[in-house]
């Protein structure tokens, strides 16, 4: 194991390690270009310099807007040798967290792609930093300055104190906040994770222990936004394995990308998942009437299955459809890796049961963020995982999971009392999240202590388990399951827009509109069926006794899922509080 203490250590230990001449690649417009290890160290050396010269300085707020790459990266190390703060943040930002942030962080600083790429609101508030780094050598507002010009003010400083970044690099302590993170605030306005370099440094270490790569025959494709604490952390760990990282230009390319690229390894949340998995169901309705009946068949077998040895029925359909679904992604996943949000019992079936390797793990901001993980020759079914090398984790008498070790949290920044109230005076880590261990210590989610709502009748219900039974019908994109302090449990339910005219298509309701198919009795009737069919698996007080489709598209820019895809509760709530209070009307 090697013995760097801080980032800044970690990639001067890749450098002296391995030289790769494509260690980065990333597209640019539309092909591929290849960064080596070592021109990807003189860059965030002549970055790092240029902020000096710029007058960045300790502690100060330093933000980053922009898709992943190479250079977010290059910045994201260059904010840490200077000993500012880097604050990520993800594209779609509202105004209102923006304004936050930036008054919460001392942000002064802050890096973009394109400034096209940001909201109007935002766009307007750029002229109030002293800085605006762009790669966008088109940029030309009074505080904006290129990419490359930052790069030859570096040079310069570089030219008339030659040992300066040796002596910067040195001064980073493991103890140093690293970055500030902000919560997706799913429940409210988000809350500052100050994350130090030994937080993140413990993460990289153990995550190797758990997932070794091999530089020369490994390939990974990262497609997460780098604000999400989850692929940051594990695209530094790539890093330090000298493994060649090719970076997503577009999300919604990546069927395209994986079998472009061909990667062993991608980490994804369980979102994209099912998007995958809507994509290739789509596919159905394409086919001639017997292949129908035969994807038709497999799709069903592998979504229910419980993982086991393979039947003869099973290796007919894994040579017929599985291996081609396979080949789909690239052919050559050796390693799927799920985090940020519960991964469905249907979605961990499918993927298992066509032959892929699906890790899913858990873990929070808070702790940088892994707990628990499934990894090679340790996997077991609808856990998470066992605990992650370092960490400690116990069972509170309430069921909630506290967590322990170098990977927690410095605190919530300019929030004591938050701090106070999520870490005790042992030094645990109080996740919010309720789970078991069992004897050979492998950790089950059972729920969350803050969704975990109570009717008006004192009953409990978990409302995630349901909302994910729901929308196993490929109709339903979301659901939210609402209850707390009501009578009964009712639900608001999302159609799937993507996937609509492809089954209005193969329904024979292409003349339909969205609106009127959804409102056809046919599915009405199927909408019915499906509720029924998770109502007969539930007890009495957590059956949905009323529900309706809403015809209006829930997405993150709107406001009502979080950029990591979870539901924001109280904003949808609040948005269809007409739909809701009519359900209990009555």
């Amino acid at each position: 194991m090697q013995n760097y203490t801080t980032l800044p250590d970690m990639i001067q230990h890749v450098v002296n390690t391995y030289m790769h001449s494509s260690a980065l690649n990333y597209k640019v417009n539309g092909q591929w270009q290849a960064l080596s290890s070592e021109k990807f160290y003189e860059t965030i050396r002549r970055l790092t310099l240029g902020l000096r010269a710029l007058g960045v300085k300790e502690n100060e707020g330093f933000a980053i807007i922009s898709p992943p790459s190479p250079q977010w990266i290059m910045m994201d190390l260059a904010i840490m040798l200077n000993r500012a703060i880097s604050v990520p943040m993800f594209a779609n930002v509202s105004s209102k967290h923006f304004e936050f942030q930036k008054k919460d962080s001392n942000i002064n600083y802050i890096f973009i792609s394109d400034s096209n790429l940001l909201d109007d609101t935002i766009c307007n508030e750029l002229t109030g930093f002293k800085k605006v780094i762009s790669l966008d050598s088109n940029y030309s507002e009074k505080n904006g300055l290129t990419f490359q010009k930052l790069l030859a003010l570096g040079d310069q400083l570089s030219n008339q104190q030659p040992q300066l970044f040796a002596l910067m690099r040195d001064a980073v302590n493991a103890s140093d906040i690293a970055t500030i993170i902000y919560t997706s605030g799913s429940t409210g306005m988000p809350k500052g994770v100050e994350l130090s370099h030994e937080n993140i440094i413990s993460q990289i270490k153990a995550t190797g222990e758990r997932f070794p790569l091999d530089p020369s025959r490994d390939k990974i494709l990262t497609c997460l936004p780098l604000a999400h604490v989850f692929e940051r952390m594990v695209s530094y760990y790539y890093l330090s394995t000298g493994t060649p990282l090719y970076f997503a230009d577009d999300i919604k390319k990546v069927g395209d990308l994986l079998r472009e690229i061909k990667p062993t390894v991608i980490t994804l949340v369980p979102r994209l998942l099912e998007k995958v998995y809507a994509k290739m169901h789509s596919r159905i309705d394409e086919q001639s009437s017997i292949k129908r009946k035969l994807m038709s068949s497999a799709f069903e077998r592998a979504i229910t299955k419980v993982p086991a040895k393979n039947t003869l029925a099973d290796n007919v359909f894994d040579k017929l459809i599985y291996s081609k679904l396979r080949a789909a992604l690239g052919g050559n996943l050796q390693m799927l890796i799920v985090g940020g949000s519960a991964l469905s019992e249907s979605m961990e079936h499918f993927f298992k049961n066509i032959g892929f390797n699906i890790y899913q793990g858990y873990g929070l901001t808070e702790t940088s963020p892994v707990l628990a993980v499934n990894y090679p020759g340790h996997v077991r079914y609808r856990t998470v995982g066992k605990i992650y090398p370092g960490v400690e984790v116990k069972i509170a008498s309430d069921n909630e999971i506290l967590a322990k070790g170098p990977n927690i949290m410095i605190g919530y920044h300019n929030n004591t009392q938050a701090t106070q109230e999520t870490i005790n005076d042992e030094g645990w880590l109080h996740t919010g999240d309720l789970g078991s261990l069992d004897s050979d210590g492998y950790l089950t989610i059972t729920g969350r202590k803050k969704e975990l709502f109570k009717t008006s009748n004192g009953k409990y219900v978990s409302p995630v388990p349901i909302e994910q039974r729901l929308c196993k019908s490929p109709l339903i994109d979301m659901a939210a399951i609402i209850g707390e302090n009501r009578r009964f449990v009712s639900c608001l339910l999302f159609p799937d827009y993507e996937n609509l005219d492809a089954i209005r298509a193969h329904r024979g309701y292409s003349d339909m509109s969205n609106s009127e198919f959804l409102n056809s009795s046919e599915v009405r009737k199927e909408i019915k069926i499906a509720v029924q069919q998770v109502n007969d698996q539930l007890s009495a007080w957590e059956k949905v006794q009323k529900y309706k489709f809403v015809k209006h598209p829930i997405t993150i820019e709107t406001g009502e899922l979080t950029p990591t895809m979870k539901l924001r509760r109280h904003v949808v709530e609040e948005k269809f509080k007409q739909i809701i209070d009519d359900f209990y009307s009555e």
